[in-house]
């Protein structure tokens, strides 16, 4: 099969969704250029713009860098160690490796200096660890962007990402996140950073194939902490469609982003770290403390954490509340330890 846009090379990439098929040079100018025009069409970026790219070590955020850094933008690296056992240690090893073939050196926050280590803080407070993940990074994002003199956070969200997180709102209603849900969520007084997803309009497979032809090493593996997040079965769910009608992840995305449709009223502030999944999507043990975070997503300006000066709409956000209950957990397992 030849390129359909050189007509000349064999193809490399086929993509049923755009009824086209590149040869790897070809694909690059076609997933650059969905990127860019993704850029373009919402404003998410300026050319005068600092970038804090929040990278994982996998394909789309290290794809989206990749771009971004190609197409002259102002950018830093920042990698959160989440504190799992290997992977943790791979992923950071795949974001160390690509920030140095660039000349760049990432910012680096370990959340085990920080107390937080996703997997004990888990068990500290019996909660879903992608709901506490979500909570933490989101504050360091914030925090470390806001520090640091950024003008805009990137994370390297696909359409796949997107899509599968607006079928679960969907289902179950969530008028609040839906209202919210944009590539694009405007800064804020009270040091609220505007948060960007230039890959919107690519997939999945799109920013792996990108990966793999610009020799990109990435990490491969899921994290062993997400096999029951419940945005893998929409995922797959929204994989079934596209296989029989290639194309329908694009159109129910761009259809939702109409500024007509009535379940939007455009994009809203970047709401603090406070925001997280609602009560019913948390594990039943710890259903108390989702629903003491989840009621911080109040309205109007948002005030600076008692503790630690973070932006929030309670006294204290919800970082230094998870924090002090894993504090709290391990004096008291180090108490019953010393009986």
């Amino acid at each position: 099969m030849k390129c359909k846009r050189c007509r000349r090379a064999e193809a490399a990439v086929e993509l049923p969704s755009h009824h086209a098929a590149f040869c790897p040079d070809c694909f690059f100018h076609f997933f650059r250029r969905q990127v860019t025009e993704g850029i373009r069409k919402l404003r998410l970026l300026a050319p005068e713009d600092r970038i804090l790219v929040c990278v994982s070590g996998g394909k789309d955020s290290l794809v989206l860098w990749d771009v971004l850094i190609d197409e002259g933008y102002k950018t830093e690296g920042l990698y959160i160690d989440l504190g799992i056992d290997g992977y943790s240690d791979r992923s950071k090893e795949k974001v160390l490796a690509y920030a140095a073939s660039r000349g760049k050196t990432p910012i680096v926050v370990e959340l085990a200096k920080e107390g937080v280590p996703i997997p004990e803080a888990a068990r500290c407070v019996r909660m879903q660890e992608c709901s506490i993940c979500g909570t933490v990074k989101r504050y360091f994002f914030n925090r470390v962007a806001a520090e640091g003199m950024f003008t805009v956070v990137a994370t390297g969200h696909n359409l796949d990402d997107e899509t599968a997180r607006l079928l679960g709102n969907l289902l179950h209603w969530q008028r609040d996140h839906l209202a919210r849900q944009h590539p694009l969520l405007p800064g804020a007084g009270g040091g609220l950073v505007r948060k960007v997803k230039p890959l919107w309009r690519v997939s999945e497979v799109e920013t792996a194939a990108y990966g793999f032809l610009k020799g990109i090493d990435y990490v491969t593996e899921e994290c062993p902490l997400s096999f029951d997040a419940t945005s893998l079965v929409y995922k797959e769910a929204l994989s079934l469609i596209e296989d029989r009608m290639p194309g329908t992840r694009i159109v129910f995305y761009k259809g939702f982003l109409d500024p007509s449709n009535p379940l939007r009223k455009g994009p809203e502030p970047a709401a603090p770290s406070d925001a997280v999944p609602r009560p019913e999507d948390a594990p039943v043990a710890d259903v108390a403390l989702a629903a003491e975070v989840d009621s911080e997503e109040g309205v109007g300006a948002p005030r600076a954490c008692a503790s630690c000066g973070a932006p929030t709409y309670s006294e204290t956000c919800s970082f230094c509340r998870l924090k002090e209950r894993v504090r709290k957990a391990r004096s008291l397992r180090a108490a019953k330890v010393s009986r």
